[in-house]
């Protein structure tokens, strides 16, 4: 912008020569006005008289001479110039203000327009450099539970490269502790520096808040000694809240992506889930139909005798399982075996141990020639192919069917109850270990019953004394044998019945806690 002379007001068509005209006419006076340097602006040569300054801010801008009235024109044109170097001044500033006005509104839509935060910090330190000298500029983000600010974008070869700056520490971390914005224009004098660099001598730093919290702090820095403004804080403190608005939706915008990446690999992994779920169900399905099949379909008919059995799994599949199989008698006499079993454990491995346990006992009926030798054997195959932690429970009968003699083994099974015609109840106890559960060779011992008209023999499972209420309270084996006793004359079929009704009224809401397995040989009276 031109510096406002004598030249800027003296001159054809101007008001202020107009002026002096008239003042010279009314004082029929001869003046003459040149300007610092000796130039004529007006009248030709300099008349006799005396020679007075203008004036601009204390200094000489130009001369009038002549007659008495050149001390009043100077006078007049001294306050002319200084009213027309505020309009210079003040339209100066305006024009100013209107630029960084709109550089501020440009900057404002281009962060708009931006949801990276590395794109953010790096077009806030653009636009700083462009506004506000400097040869060094870093914008630092705080991590809140750490307390300590990193740079994540920056110019020059000092503040970018500064380590992780402690809150509260230095000239920046002060800025970052107290959100209030710094000049420091002679940074080697400032005691607070301790981590601004050796090559930074001033220093303009501004807090990036969001509402009260600080984020982080934009800070410029010149190698060069130099006396940052109010003015020029003022414009990086702006620069600063629009910037920190923009991290802070960047980050929403980050975490919303996240978000929906995780919720669609949420979704993707429910949705795999469900198929395989579907897939597992119909295996269940197709297993625990194939473990139904290796159930009799239907208990044997036996003269003189009735006969019934149920199982309830726990899960879909159990490890429980019951059988009745004819046995072959050199003598040509009819033999019946009667089993209920016990795998330890619930669910799918115990079903694959139950059916395992079935294939094993049919296979070994036909060759060996005594029940404790059926017992040994099975034990001895079962340990062989089968975990270290999985085992069977199992109470066998080889029963006589024309005499009611018969030879009983219980491989760490629960009692077994022969309810004798009279009222007594004799239990069964175990005769060796549970099946599969110690090396091959253990021996197991056998003990004779003998099944008279009007007893009745009941083996079960555990899962009957076991079943529990929703106090946590068992079942018992008291409740089982009471039972078992009073309705020792009913048929079979309602005997199992009987007790299943009995175990679910106790049980009422409670889940069931095992599997329940019961079979009943009743022999008629003669």
């Amino acid at each position: 912008m031109a510096p406002v002379t004598p030249r800027n007001l003296i001159g054809p068509r101007r008001e202020a020569d107009a002026v002096v005209a008239a003042i010279a006419s009314a004082f029929a006076a001869e003046l003459a006005i040149e300007d610092a340097d000796g130039r004529m602006l007006r009248g030709e040569r300099a008349p006799a008289g005396a020679r007075f300054p203008v004036t601009l801010d204390g200094v000489p801008a130009g001369w009038v001479s002549g007659a008495p009235p050149a001390e009043a024109v100077a006078s007049l044109l001294a306050h002319l110039l200084s009213k027309e170097s505020e309009r210079k001044a003040l339209g100066a500033e305006v024009l100013h203000l209107y630029r960084e006005v709109n550089l501020i509104y440009s900057f404002s839509e281009k962060l708009t327009a931006l949801l990276d935060l590395d794109r953010v910090a790096q077009l806030t330190l653009e636009e700083a450099r462009h506004l506000i000298p400097a040869s060094d500029g870093a914008l630092m983000l705080l991590d809140e539970p750490a307390g300590v600010l990193a740079p994540v974008a920056g110019f020059g070869g000092v503040l970018p490269h500064l380590p992780g700056i402690v809150r509260g520490e230095g000239v920046i971390g002060a800025v970052a502790s107290s959100g209030i914005a710094e000049i420091v224009n002679d940074l080697d004098a400032d005691p607070r520096r301790i981590r601004e660099g050796t090559g930074i001598r001033a220093l303009l730093c501004a807090p990036l808040r969001v509402g009260e919290r600080v984020i982080g702090v934009i800070a410029l820095g010149s190698a060069t000694p130099a006396a940052y403004t109010a003015a020029e804080l003022k414009l990086l403190n702006t620069l600063a809240l629009q910037t920190a608005t923009a991290i802070e939706n960047a980050r929403l915008f980050e975490r919303t992506i996240h978000a929906a990446r995780e919720r669609e690999a949420l979704l993707a992994a429910n949705k795999e889930m469900e198929v395989a779920r579907a897939g597992f169900e119909r295996e269940l399905e197709l297993a625990a139909r194939i473990q139904a099949d290796l159930f009799p379909p239907a208990m044997p008919s036996l003269a003189g005798y009735d006969l019934a059995a149920r199982n309830r799994p726990a899960r879909r599949c159990g490890g429980d399982y019951y059988d009745a199989l004819p046995i072959a008698d050199a003598d040509g006499g009819a033999r019946m075996l009667l089993c209920v079993a016990d795998v330890s454990g619930k669910g799918m491995p115990a079903a694959l141990l139950m059916s395992h346990m079935q294939a094993t006992l049919r296979a070994l009926l036909g060759v060996c020639r005594s029940l404790p030798a059926l017992a040994t054997q099975a034990s001895d195959l079962l340990f062989a192919s089968s975990a270290a932690n999985k085992y069977v429970t199992a109470a066998f009968l080889d029963l006589d069917l024309a005499s009611g003699s018969g030879r009983y083994v219980s491989a760490g099974h629960v009692d077994s109850l022969l309810l004798k015609a009279d009222g007594d109840a004799v239990h069964l106890g175990s005769t060796g270990a549970p099946l599969g559960l110690l090396p091959p060779g253990l021996p197991y011992e056998e003990t004779e019953v003998s099944i008279a008209p009007g007893d009745c023999l009941v083996l079960y499972s555990d899962g009957v004394a076991d079943a529990r209420n929703d106090r946590g309270e068992e079942f018992g084996d008291e409740r089982v044998a009471d039972l078992l006793v009073d309705s020792r004359t009913l048929p079979a079929a309602a005997i199992v019945e009987r007790l299943f009704d009995a175990i679910d009224r106790f049980a009422a809401e409670a889940p069931q806690f095992d599997d329940i397995t019961v079979l009943v040989l009743r022999r008629a009276t003669v």
